[in-house]
């Protein structure tokens, strides 16, 4: 059985589509038939992975319009189907060559509003209702496919799902001493333009549910600490 596949191409300012066509191989992913590709057709077709066990999230593509990541993504199903598969960068992000976007734009917001714990110098317990609370959230792997399917991020400072589950996350969590701060960086982000259309929970690959974590972030008190 061939897969089909028709690929977004990318170089500078010029795009364009290229269908190719790879032998299917038992329990073969995207990313395996995108290494396909690359290995005996075209060797400057260019595409990002690493850990490929789908808990970097470097490999996030577009496949039939949905953003899946390539490396878990098995072929078989779209194979029966028969049709030409589309498979195209991330939207919302910069694109670079063919299927690799700019991920930086992430860790930069994230290091920008210091998305991290902040030092708290007491020995703190966190209580296991609270944990199961933000297990989620913290659970995220920055793939950037929830993003990417936020129609509202194209409101320039909307902070996006991606950010708003951290800022829930550091809301919760007993040992950030500045849990008034997140709900501040929430609101300033534009936290109550969200469609709630829970595009970003049909998309996170890891069940973070951002939608959830923002309609519990639009609940919670900003005064209290």
């Amino acid at each position: 059985m061939q897969l089909k596949l028709r690929i977004r191409r990318q170089q500078g300012n010029k795009s364009w589509y290229e269908s190719f066509s790879v032998p299917y191989e038992e329990g073969m992913t995207f990313l395996s038939a995108l290494q396909k590709v690359k290995e005996t057709q075209d060797e400057t077709l260019t595409f990002r992975h690493f850990c490929r066990a789908g808990i970097c999230g470097t490999c996030a593509i577009y496949i039939n319009g949905f953003p899946k990541l390539a490396c878990k993504e098995q072929v078989l199903p779209y194979l029966l189907d028969g049709e030409e598969v589309l498979i195209e960068p991330l939207k919302n992000f910069k694109v670079i060559k063919d299927l690799v976007v700019d991920h930086e734009v992430i860790p930069k917001k994230m290091k920008e509003l210091s998305l991290w714990i902040s030092e708290n110098k007491k020995n703190i317990n966190i209580d296991p209702e609270i944990s199961k609370s933000i297990e989620s959230s913290a659970d995220c792997i920055l793939c950037g496919a929830c993003h990417s399917y936020c129609p509202q991020v194209l409101e320039e400072d909307y902070a996006g799902p991606l950010l708003f589950a951290k800022f829930y996350r550091f809301s919760l969590d007993p040992r950030e001493s500045k849990k008034q701060l997140r709900k501040l960086q929430a609101l300033s982000g534009r936290l109550y333009h969200c469609l709630s259309c829970n595009k970003c929970n049909n998309v996170c690959p890891k069940e973070v549910e951002p939608a959830t974590l923002i309609r519990r972030l639009m609940l919670m008190d900003v005064d209290s600490t």
